[in-house]
């Protein structure tokens, strides 16, 4: 289902940049640290920053899929400057790599620009709502000429809406029983004469709910399939070709906690609850990002439980600022403030996005964090509705987060991607024993070693066989004849600080000789062990 909502910014945040000042950021960034960042560009407008060793273990990071979030692609600019700026993380880098995709949706986050300016959630996709021939041509706009698109509200017996208790300004639901005194619109006029206002607005495809997980086509925002648009299918190329990557996080702007995908549903015992456990872990670095508002849900189809189920990466969504709740004078909660109308509407609820995470009003909450954001009631004569008031809330005020929380957030963001690099897995040959059983024959023993606190694969990658296992393999050396085991090994997982041994029975007449050791391992590197056998540890018969 093609989406109607569009949403319409009035004016740029001041920690927002243009997509192309945000590119010229980035090169000039890697420019300045050529040994460790680049800058590459992908299908579809999209580029990649990366920092680190580009042949070890990665963590992908993506700014908001959210073209009318601006503050996600700025915190990416700040976590990459200030992880280059460490000392330590840039010795860290040496040995992972971390991947930033600031802009995915350049299309949406485009038209950021203009007067009044124009941010649409996903990529534009003309569509004929009410089906009169014609797509998109009726639309909310600044109507009293104030250069920012705000509410309508019309006086009418019988309304929606009523005044709301806790703070006039605000209109609440009308509850059973009562009588309303007010409809709600998004300021706007009746454009193609059929007596509806707003009811065609520019349409969009949601791009956080176009990925193939449970993609439902139902869902405001969907279009008819899933990974149609060449944004998703840029990224989704790009993740599949980085087998490297085993974390990965999606920036928004205003949330809550860290969330995690957690897959399907479990049928009995959880196959995936050591995910769980590792997530649990990484989300200690972030904080709990308690919040009174709650980010609108990406639902079906987004890219954090498709990267998790079938890139098989630990994936979650984070978020640079927390709204906190209002201050209440009383303990009373009889009125619940609303959430302003989506585009195309006359009063429908904004949804998830903006709703509080308890009994107190969204409304309240961002009224007190971004008093700004909201305009007085002012009289005006309406060309089809006679007298109305504008004012309220700009049309899409309540989306980004502001320069102090932003700042705050990068830094937390920050701290969560250097655990995560820390965290990463690390294979390596902890130890070569043999035991020398007569006649120039020796039985060989390897112990290879996760050193990293994460799996060497996701619970759901091994579960469903996502992505290559690691091989270990025994050099076909000459003068050294494998007398019995197989020469290349298999493992489908060697969890964080876990251990595995493989063995091999080999012949040779020079024990002065090494043993080549090669593991294989796409996700977290090749590593090569070689030893002389006679300097290798000696390994017991009981052993």
């Amino acid at each position: 289902m093609r989406s109607v909502l569009l949403l319409l910014a009035l004016a740029v945040p001041l920690c927002a940049q243009s997509n192309a000042d945000l590119r010229a950021a980035f090169d000039k960034l890697a420019a300045d640290n050529a040994a460790l960042a680049r800058v590459t560009d992908m299908r579809a407008g999209l580029y990649a920053v990366s920092l680190g060793n580009r042949e070890k273990p990665a963590v992908l990071v993506l700014g908001s899929l959210r073209g009318d979030e601006a503050s996600p692609a700025t915190g990416c600019l700040e976590l990459a400057r200030a992880l280059l700026a460490d000392a330590e993380t840039r010795k860290l880098l040496e040995s992972t790599e971390v991947i930033i995709v600031p802009v995915p949706n350049p299309r949406g986050r485009d038209r950021l620009s203009g007067k009044p300016a124009l941010a649409m959630p996903g990529a534009a996709m003309p569509h004929d709502d009410d089906r009169d021939g014609v797509s998109d041509e009726d639309g909310p706009a600044d109507i009293n000429g104030d250069g920012v698109i705000t509410q309508m509200r019309v006086r009418r017996a019988g309304g929606k809406y009523v005044v709301g208790e806790k703070d006039p300004r605000l209109l609440v639901p009308v509850k059973p029983g009562q009588v309303g005194e007010y409809d709600l619109y998004w300021e706007g006029v009746d454009d193609d004469g059929d007596g509806r206002i707003n009811e065609d607005p520019p349409g969009t495809i949601t791009l956080s709910n176009d990925w193939s997980i449970r993609f439902s086509d139902s869902q405001p925002g969907a279009a008819r399939f899933a990974m149609q648009q060449p944004e998703t299918r840029a990224l989704a190329e790009f993740a599949l070709g980085n087998p490297r990557i085993y974390a990965a996080f999606q920036v928004g702007a205003v949330g809550g906690a860290v969330s995690f995908a957690k897959g399907p549903p479990a049928r009995g015992a959880n196959p995936y609850k050591r995910d769980g456990e590792l997530a649990a872990a990484l989300t200690k670095a972030f904080g709990d990002g308690k919040s009174a508002v709650m980010p609108e849900a990406d639902g079906a189809g987004n890219v954090v439980d498709w990267l998790y189920e079938c890139g098989g990466v630990l994936a979650a969504s984070v978020y640079l600022a927390s709204i906190p709740a209002a201050k209440k004078p009383d303990d009373k909660d009889e009125d619940e403030e609303h959430d302003s109308p989506e585009m195309g509407t006359e009063s429908s609820p904004r949804g998830e996005r903006g709703s509080a995470t308890d009994a107190g009003s969204a409304d309240l909450a961002w009224l007190a964090y971004s008093p700004e954001s909201f305009r007085e009631w002012k009289p005006f004569k309406h060309a089809q509705l006679g007298d109305v008031e504008i004012g309220g809330w700009a049309i899409a005020s309540r989306r980004d987060a502001k320069a102090a929380e932003l700042a705050e957030g990068a830094s937390r963001l920050t701290e969560l991607v250097r655990k995560t690099l820390n965290s990463a897995p690390r294979s390596a040959v902890s130890k070569l024993e043999v035991q020398d059983r007569g006649g120039g024959v020796y039985r060989v023993r390897a112990t290879l070693h996760n050193a990293g606190a994460l799996d060497y694969r996701s619970a759901f990658a091994t579960e469903n066989r996502i992505g290559l296992p690691l091989f270990v393999s025994l050099g076909d050396a000459k003068g050294i004849e494998l007398f019995s085991g197989e020469r290349r090994q298999r493992f489908e997982n060697i969890a964080g600080g876990a251990t595995a041994t493989c063995e091999w029975v080999v012949r040779t007449s020079d024990p002065k000789l090494n043993l080549d050791i090669l593991i294989e391992a796409r996700r977290s590197g090749s590593v090569r062990h070689s030893q002389a056998i006679e300097k290798c540890e000696k390994l017991s018969e009981e052993e």
